[in-house]
């Protein structure tokens, strides 16, 4: 018995500690100085979709310089713009509040640079209450470890799906349904996918992914990918595979407190591991959340 149980504890050790030192380089890289892309001479058109629920753009589009329209069928109001008249579409979460001021310049640099997508930067706004605050700085680990840290490195950054600037011609060229995959259709192009920290979506809650996660699918081209040397896909890929940050954390915490009761001397390794992650994620936060927390202390 004991045995089996410290060759699972050997196997489960191996493979944390594998992804530990994965996500440890990619936070480390997210503190990189970024690309500062030149200020863009043209003038590019840009047109905002969003859901008809969303009641917030509603009521600013008049005031608005850009194009907005609201859909009730995506797919159908992407078909029907006018690649003469727009660009870039930016497509926003139906819970998408408010937007940072030089969104649309740091776009359009980017887009002039021969970028074709951009990941915006989503914060959420309602942090209220420590299950909000934790969604809020679930998402932000994700977009240090997965966007910022993987361009830092070179590969595409991971797609939300929502709060994104895309090509117009390329999006009425693939996207088939309103439940296309559009990420990974850009990964299989090997599309460079980029991501702006600084172009943010203000959203009243975490946005829903619109995509279902599946792995299965994302599996089955692993090996083309591999062979072609598409190695933004293969990264994303193996992304894919991994457990969400949150839930390794969890069950770090669950199997460390076991193997502290069944062993002590065995579970130091494992404390070792838990320490590693907590730093990671601490490297992950960003300050205002962290600045956030601290008001809110002194206030009590």
């Amino acid at each position: 018995m004991n045995t089996f149980v410290y060759m699972i504890d050997d196997l489960l050790l191996l493979c944390t500690g594998v992804i530990l030192i994965y996500w440890f380089i990619l936070v480390i890289a997210s503190h990189g100085k970024r690309i500062q892309y030149s200020k863009t001479k043209c003038k590019y058109r840009c047109v905002i979709l969003i859901p008809e629920e969303n009641q917030f753009f509603n009521d600013i589009d008049k005031k608005a310089s850009y194009k907005l329209i609201a859909y009730k069928n995506l797919q159908e109001t992407v078909y029907s713009l006018d690649k003469e008249q727009y660009d870039i579409v930016i497509l926003l979460s139906s819970v998408a509040d408010n937007l940072s001021p030089h969104l649309f310049e740091n776009v359009c640099n980017v887009y002039d640079a021969g970028i074709k997508v951009i990941q915006l930067h989503t914060v959420i706004k309602d942090r209220k209450g420590i299950q909000k605050y934790i969604q809020a700085l679930c998402e932000e680990i994700n977009n240090s470890l997965f966007r910022t840290g993987n361009t830092q490195l070179g590969f595409s950054s991971n797609l939300y799906g929502t709060n994104i600037a895309i090509d117009l011609t390329w999006l009425q060229n693939n996207l088939k349904t309103s439940k296309t995959n559009l990420e990974r259709k850009l990964f299989r192009q090997n599309i460079y996918i980029e991501y702006l920290p600084d172009a943010i979506v203000y959203c009243n809650s975490t946005p829903a992914h619109p995509y279902r996660k599946r792995t299965r699918k994302f599996l089955s081209y692993f090996l083309s990918s591999l062979f072609e040397g598409n190695w933004n896909f293969c990264n994303r890929i193996i992304q894919q595979l991994l457990p969400s940050p949150t839930k390794l954390y969890i069950c770090v915490n669950i199997w460390t407190l076991l193997m502290t009761v069944y062993s002590f001397g065995e579970s130091f390794k494992w404390w070792i591991i838990l320490f590693g992650l907590t730093i990671t994620y601490s490297l992950a936060i960003p300050d205002y959340l962290v600045k956030e927390k601290k008001r809110k202390k002194l206030l009590i």
